[in-house]
């Protein structure tokens, strides 16, 4: 009988080791933390050590389950152990395409501003998003891993739409056409300023192209200007009323070895485009505008890299800054200029806000042949904000004020636009 029991007990043992046999998780899955501080233990139990602390929306890697705590893998290579009740459970999708959509993109070890660079990425460059931690994305690009902003990655899909009749015109020379939709495919052949090409069909920011000879090739949407494009008279977004949610590219003219006009006392015209710029794009983040500069430093951009960020984003506004010259010392004044016709309702809202809001002499909207409105497909302005060839004027453009009543007739001209 006493043998009987003790198997008995024996049994029960065994099967309560049995049942409680951690899952281990071969697919990737993600904890999301939902308290503000989460403990997370050397084992799966309250009684085990703290080794670390996560707060609310840190992701962590599930590798197996025991009762009801989720053994996960920390940054740091470590294991720990987290509560079950205080995270959420999400299912790892498959890696999402994106594409970069500014010059210079750090490529950091982790996702923090503080960790180390392990390159830069430039508009147009296609990366895999393996996950997310709040506002980072983790990308693999060109066999390089790391972590990035998510606000300059615009998420595409894998999908591709038939061209009906659609033409492309290459918009400068020695345009490199692709074997594939990326950046990093080989190139087939060299395309020159002029050349046209019928569309076999568009696939997300490129298009495949019929070449001389029956051969194909990938060409990018942001070098090349589309029959279908330059007849619209806006984006093909949702016209919805006000700034909120508007796309809106700031081109702070020249940068680094391109100073721009000087002015009388040595005022180079890129440091005060740049001045008037974050300026402005404060203004229209705080009316929850998603606002992009060309550049946010002195450094140069070329004239298509500048308009590549307004196509690449879709841009529903693109605004050029520039400070004019002149031999003549005694004109003063701003201007507004405008290249395709959908651009003119906009110059001129612009233009009619400026003048109210400054005592600037009003030079119009007029018509202007420069690159990044002539080739830009949204609409798009390019600003003259004032002389720095007349000495007064110079003096004032430095100043605070001068900048505030500037931007912020720019910003009431956009109100206006988008009413």
């Amino acid at each position: 009988m006493k043998k009987c029991v003790f198997v008995f007990i024996i049994f029960l043992l065994v099967g309560t080791v049995i049942t409680s046999k951690p899952k281990v998780y071969a697919d990737s899955q993600k904890v999301t933390v939902n308290a503000n501080i989460l403990n997370i233990r050397s084992g799966p139990g309250l009684s085990y050590p703290i080794i670390q602390k996560g707060k609310a929306g840190d992701r962590f890697t599930l590798l197996q389950t025991k009762d009801d705590w989720y053994e996960v893998q920390l940054s740091n290579e470590k294991k720990g152990w987290v509560a079950s009740w205080l995270v959420t459970v999400n299912s790892q999708s498959k890696a999402t395409s994106g594409i970069v959509t500014v010059n210079d993109l750090n490529l950091r070890t982790s996702p923090e501003l503080s960790s180390s660079i392990i390159q830069k990425l430039q508009t147009g460059q296609r990366v895999q998003i393996l996950e997310t931690n709040n506002e980072w994305f983790k990308i693999t690009v060109e066999g390089s891993t790391g972590w990035v902003s998510s606000n300059y990655i615009r998420l595409t899909s894998k999908s591709s739409v038939t061209s009906n009749g659609e033409m492309v015109t290459i918009l400068n020379n020695g345009t490199n056409l692709r074997s594939e939709p990326s950046i990093q495919s080989s190139i087939v052949e060299i395309g020159n300023s002029g050349e046209t090409f019928s569309v076999i069909e568009k696939d997300n920011d490129w298009y495949k192209i019929k070449l001389n000879g029956g051969k194909t090739a990938y060409v990018a949407s942001w070098v090349v200007s589309s029959t279908v494009k330059m007849n619209r008279t806006k984006s093909n977004k949702v016209n919805t009323k006000g700034l909120k949610g508007k796309t809106i590219v700031i081109d702070p003219g020249h940068g680094g070895r391109d100073s721009g006009t000087i002015g009388i006392t040595n005022t180079l015209e890129k440091n005060v485009t740049l001045k008037t710029a974050e300026l402005l794009a404060n203004k229209l983040r705080n009316a929850g505008a998603n606002v992009f500069l060309t550049r946010e430093d002195d450094r140069y951009v070329s004239l298509p890299s500048r308009v590549s960020v307004s196509k690449i984003n879709h841009a529903d506004a693109f605004i050029s800054l520039h400070y004019d010259s002149i031999n003549d010392q005694s004109i003063t004044g701003h201007t507004s200029y405008y290249y395709h016709s959908m651009q003119k309702i906009l110059a001129q809202n612009i233009n009619r806000g400026i003048s109210n809001e400054t005592v600037l002499k009003d030079r119009g909207v007029k018509f202007g042949n420069f690159h990044v409105i002539r080739e830009n497909t949204q609409p798009a302005v390019l600003l003259e904000l004032g002389y720095l060839s007349n000495p007064l004027q110079e003096i004032a453009i430095n100043s605070q004020d001068y900048q505030e009543s500037i931007t912020k007739g720019i910003y009431n001209g956009l109100v206006d636009y988008f009413k």
